[in-house]
């Protein structure tokens, strides 16, 4: 399956780490997409970049579109394929992993943080395209459909700078107490 990676081109650092995941996975069916900047309301920004994605896959009636962020790190040898091999037969998106939010028994979510590696199905699309621009992507889709987790995580952020934030993120506080992928299928 197709991954569709959004990257700032300035952020040549993220590359080189992106592009090692990629290669130690064996990855090579991916498109790098120019992440749109806003320079008012940084949120709008990271929006309309996944947006993007999911209006070409709407164009060209994709029956679902795998994104991805260029901080992913996968968390296992085997994690990609472990992640499609999971995949729901029902969801409107199927996460690798989340930040925030409670995962039912089902691996079901309703409020959550986190878009660092994910399937949205063609359902889904409008939906999608029409949450506001004005806040975090993620909580604005919110308890807007049906949300399944890949449990374990199988791709999580790498820690560095973030261009949202404008500072070093440590996102490991938020996987304590969470199952990660750690080995082959």
């Amino acid at each position: 399956m197709r991954i569709n990676i959004i990257h700032l081109k300035n952020r040549v650092d993220r590359f080189v780490i992106l592009k090692k995941e990629l290669d130690e996975h064996q990855i090579s069916d991916y498109v790098l997409w120019d992440g749109i900047v806003d320079s008012n309301i940084v949120e709008k920004g990271i929006s309309k970049s996944h947006k993007r994605i999911i209006e070409h896959a709407k164009k060209n009636e994709l029956k679902e579109v795998l994104i991805a962020e260029d901080d992913l790190k996968f968390t296992g040898r085997g994690a990609f394929d472990f992640f499609l091999t999971q995949k729901p037969l029902d969801f409107d998106i199927y996460l690798a992993s989340i930040y925030m939010g409670n995962i039912s028994e089902e691996n079901i979510v309703k409020d959550f943080s986190g878009l660092t590696f994910y399937i949205v199905s063609n359902k889904f699309y409008d939906k999608f395209l029409q949450v506001p621009e004005h806040d975090n992507l993620d909580r604005m889709l919110c308890n807007r459909g049906k949300f399944v987790v890949c449990n374990p995580f199988t791709v999580i952020q790498q820690n560095g700078y973030s261009d949202n934030k404008k500072m070093y993120c440590d996102n490991d506080v938020f996987l304590k107490g969470r199952k990660l992928f750690m080995g082959s299928i």
